[in-house]
């Protein structure tokens, strides 16, 4: 005997469970067609009933291609998977696997579901501590959260990794903000997650100095008339400074001023104005934002004035000396004729006998204006020229044609110069 049709009258008298969250969250916007697509396979899902797409689009009355873009719709919407199969024909070479909403949003997800996972190892929530985060989240918004609002929260830690302290931490300096939208919030959680931010003292940390950072922005901004938000580029230039730079917002103010009296206030001379200061405090040896009171020329005006009180005193030495023994005075005036006439001889094809003759007697001089010295309680160098440096001669720039690294101590002590000339 057939019993074939009391089994089809069977099969209609069962009923088919279909998700509240499905009803409420997904069917209101989506097309009818595809409705009925979803409706009709969770049918045989749950009846574990093989189905071919051929036939279900001949019992719908809808084309392949239709069935097919409905199953694309919902893997979509993240409600069904889509798994490779051998058994499909045409652009239909799929098996359908119906997702459990409730267990999605409460994050018990199966591994085939968290593709991420198997790279960050699995993140489980269980469901309690899911809903606490749900409920804080709602707290600081204001309002419930709906069915896919909860399931794209819970995406972010079985997905993406998140913990719960960054979602949170996300959240509240959104809502803030006032950009309480889940949407925007999962950017900003995403973006701190790529930074490894986990903890809640790493996240505070990080918002306070993003905060910081946000505030320089503004500043900049209003220092120049302009009453809006900074751009990307404009952050991007602005950060550039303090980063790269080292300037702090002091020093960044003062750049700004002086582009107060330019019809068009423009971040790209304020850039310009900081870059020529960091150039010259690297070619002066100085942190950037040491306050500059004293310009190139006072400074090389200082320099000369170390150089004449330098050669002053030695002179000085030299009168001293020369009372003390007069021989040395003798002595000096000797050295200087025949270093005078070795130059000349050089010039007027002097033999070098006598050139090396000449030399010889400079040295016995030399010898004997040491020992004068000594046996007088004298150094050798006591009449020599003493600089305040030795590498640049109090001039500013050394052996090798470069800044001497004396500028940074000269430029202090020229400030303090100037004020007590004025």
């Amino acid at each position: 005997m057939n019993f074939s049709r009391g089994k089809i009258r069977d099969f209609y008298l069962l009923t088919t469970d279909v998700e509240n969250m499905f009803i409420n969250e997904y069917l209101p916007g989506a097309p009818g067609e595809y409705v009925k697509v979803y409706l009709y396979g969770l049918l045989y899902a749950q009846l574990e009933t093989e189905m071919t797409h051929s036939a279900m689009a001949a019992q719908l009355g809808l084309s392949e291609k239709t069935l097919a873009d409905a199953w694309n719709y919902w893997e979509q919407m993240g409600v069904v998977r889509k798994l490779p199969s051998d058994r499909g024909t045409g652009i239909i070479n799929f098996d359908i696997e119906f997702i459990n909403l409730r267990e999605r949003m409460y994050g018990n997800v199966s591994s085939g579901e968290n593709p991420k996972s198997q790279e960050t190892g699995p993140v489980s929530l269980q469901n309690e501590e899911l809903k606490t985060l749900y409920d804080e989240v709602e707290r600081l918004m204001g309002r419930p959260l709906s069915a896919g609002e909860n399931s794209e929260v819970a995406s972010w830690i079985t997905q993406e990794g998140a913990t719960p302290e960054l979602i949170r931490a996300a959240f509240g300096y959104c809502c803030e903000r006032g950009k309480a939208n889940v949407k925007y919030v999962g950017k900003v959680v995403l973006q701190w997650n790529s930074r490894g931010l986990k903890k809640e003292e790493e996240i505070k940390e990080y918002i306070k100095n993003l905060d910081e950072r946000q505030g320089i922005y503004k500043r900049v901004l209003n220092s120049l008339g302009l009453n809006r938000n900074a751009t990307a580029a404009e952050k991007k230039m602005i950060s550039h400074w303090i980063d790269d730079l080292k300037f702090n917002t002091e020093r960044i103010l003062a750049a700004c001023d002086k582009t107060i009296s330019m019809a068009s206030p423009s971040l790209r001379y304020v850039n310009k104005v900081l870059e020529n200061w960091a150039q010259e405090a690297h070619e002066q040896g100085r942190d950037v934002n040491q306050k500059i009171t004293v310009t190139q020329t006072v400074l090389n005006k200082y320099y000369e004035y170390l150089r004449r009180e330098a050669e002053s005193a030695a002179e000085a030495r030299k009168k001293e000396v020369y009372e003390a023994v007069p021989r040395i005075s003798e002595v000096d005036e000797e050295l200087k004729t025949l270093g005078s006439k070795l130059s000349r001889g050089v010039l007027t094809g002097m033999t070098r006998e006598h050139m090396d003759e000449t030399r010889r007697l400079m040295n016995l001089l030399e010898e004997e204006r040491a020992v004068l010295l000594t046996e007088n309680n004298f150094t050798v160098d006591y009449t020599d020229i003493k600089y305040s440096c030795d590498k640049c001669g109090d001039t500013g720039i050394d052996e090798n044609g470069n800044r001497c690294a004396c500028a940074k101590e000269r430029i202090g002590e020229a400030e303090l110069w100037q004020k007590e000339k004025r």
